[in-house]
């Protein structure tokens, strides 16, 4: 008796299952192949303010982490990366900050400004700078909710 109604009650699951399935409007190519789709992330914007510089599809700045540092002021924690074969002599940035879900005319939530005297073929170092805000580091948006804006002011 307990293996007909086993049957029964996974035949009704496996009935209801394939009439939601058979209902769906629009039935994804994943849930068919069975394969998870994963989260796409948003276009880099490090190229939205650098067009005109050569240097916007070799230097990328990577890994924000915002802090307090010991006088009190928001500090934000970086990777900058040469992914060229070339060395890369007194690179000098300006970057803005802005949260992801700002319109693009909105003002950042914060500005830094960051100079590497030399950055070697496929190198990467680990700087850190003070972030110009009129925000608390505690107000500021995420990491992951940031969106970075870089101007090459040098070389």
């Amino acid at each position: 008796m307990s293996i007909v109604f086993t049957l029964a009650f996974g035949g009704i699951v496996l009935g209801a299952y394939y009439a939601v399935e058979y209902f769906k409007k629009e039935p994804s190519a994943a849930a068919h192949s069975g394969a998870v789709e994963m989260e796409k992330p948003p276009a880099a914007s490090t190229t939205a303010d650098s067009k005109g510089s050569p240097l916007r599809k070799q230097i990328e700045v990577v890994g924000l982490r915002l802090t307090q540092n010991n006088a009190k002021k928001t500090e934000v924690r970086f990777v900058v990366v040469n992914h060229s074969g070339a060395e890369i002599q007194d690179l000098a940035v300006s970057a803005n900050l802005q949260a992801r879900t700002s319109k693009r005319d909105e003002e950042s939530v914060g500005t830094f400004t960051f100079k590497v005297p030399s950055l070697g073929p496929y190198e990467s170092k680990e700087m850190s700078a003070v972030v110009n805000t009129k925000l608390k580091v505690y107000e500021l948006p995420d990491w992951q909710n940031l969106d970075l804006r870089l101007q090459f002011t040098s070389p």
